[in-house]
């Protein structure tokens, strides 16, 4: 769990866009450095007014796992996250009871039963018995702590936001996991048995955590009933344009030069035949923060190579692209439409560069 910090003030999402103020939330996001996909946007408002979990899948480096970590970080949310993977069991996410703890308390009380009168003794131990399942012995996993928050925050005055829970790369999770996932999803609450309490959550939607679900769609193919508790969004990737927004919003520094040449350079990688894992809008990220760092103004056969390490994930594709250094070169250099027309939008100057963009 990350909690939230108290020293700023926290903002609801359900409630901006339950109010219409879906743009508001829109552009906190974008302030603070993540520029949704329309269209996906609105697919998460509308988990949000419906109150069902929401179930994002895409590629690697494609911005799933960001978008719930920058609305809670633009709303001052607390987030839980379950992170997926081999050999994940439902009681490291939802709650487990701690047995030590428990089997002190039945021995402390045994031994305080030896001291009473023999027709005390069965019901001293009866009320151990059923005293043992109580919340101080609960262990609460991710999933637990996110549902235990969102009730808390529910009965709290005035009402608290609740948490967002982020249940990444689910196609890790396997099936018993997505089982035990089922009832919180769709009641909101987590049923424990013999607890004292009964359950864990709040069934009223309006309270629930805001739980957002990614998953790669490589491991295993996830459950009909798992996926129905959720509304679905496809993470494309994005346009070169759409792409300029985020690296401009993630890297303010970054200078039109900088942004040219990694949009130029991995547009160009992309469109290679023989690549086999595409360079992601992660590693066009790290690239403008390179070019930033590094204040580079230009490209050449040397220095264009030491860039390779933020996108080549395989020997057989740096050996290829060490084979078209002089085409990447030509298309750093080269005008392209679109991404120098968007910097020209946004830079008066960059159109001096271009004899193309003398009528835009």
């Amino acid at each position: 769990m990350i909690p939230f910090d108290q020293g700023r003030s926290q903002i609801n999402p359900r409630d901006l866009v339950s109010q219409g103020h879906e743009a508001d939330l829109f552009h906190l996001m974008a302030r603070n450095g993540y520029v949704p996909d329309e269209q996906v946007f609105e697919d998460f408002c509308e988990s949000l007014k419906s109150g069902r979990a929401w179930l994002i899948s895409g590629t690697r480096g494609s911005g799933k796992t960001a978008f719930p970590e920058a609305l809670a970080a633009a709303c001052n949310l607390t987030m839980c996250v379950v992170a997926g993977r081999d050999g994940l069991k439902q009681e490291e996410i939802l709650y487990d009871w701690d047995s030590e703890e428990q089997e002190v308390w039945m021995r402390e009380h045994l031994a305080l039963a030896k001291q009473l009168p023999l027709e005390e003794q069965g019901q001293f131990m009866d009320n151990a018995r059923r005293s043992k399942w109580q919340r101080r012995f609960l262990i609460l996993g991710e999933v637990g702590i996110a549902y235990d928050l969102a009730a808390s925050a529910a009965v709290s005055s005035p009402h608290k936001p609740p948490p967002v829970l982020i249940l990444d790369e689910s196609d890790k999770f396997g099936p018993s996991v997505e089982d035990s996932l089922l009832m919180p999803l769709e009641r909101g609450l987590i049923y424990i048995p013999r607890y004292e309490g009964g359950t864990i959550g709040i069934s009223d939607w309006r309270f629930r955590p805001i739980v957002i679900t990614t998953s790669n769609d490589l491991r295993h193919k996830l459950s009909s009933p798992f996926i129905s508790r959720h509304v679905f969004s496809r993470f494309a990737s994005p346009s070169l344009v759409k792409e300029l927004e985020i690296l401009s919003t993630r890297n303010h520094r970054a200078t039109s030069v900088h942004l040219a040449l990694a949009t130029k350079l991995i547009d160009a990688v992309r469109g290679i035949a023989g690549i086999e894992d595409h360079p992601s809008v992660r590693e066009s990220i790290d690239i403008v923060a390179a070019f930033e760092r590094d204040s580079v103004g230009s490209l050449n056969a040397k220095s264009i190579v030491r860039y390779f390490c933020y996108f080549v994930k395989a020997g057989a594709s740096r050996e290829l692209l060490n084979l078209q250094l002089d085409y990447l070169l030509a298309m750093t250099e080269a005008f392209h439409p679109d991404i120098d027309s968007w910097l020209a939008t946004r830079d008066p100057d960059w159109k001096l560069r271009w004899p193309q963009l003398s009528g835009f």
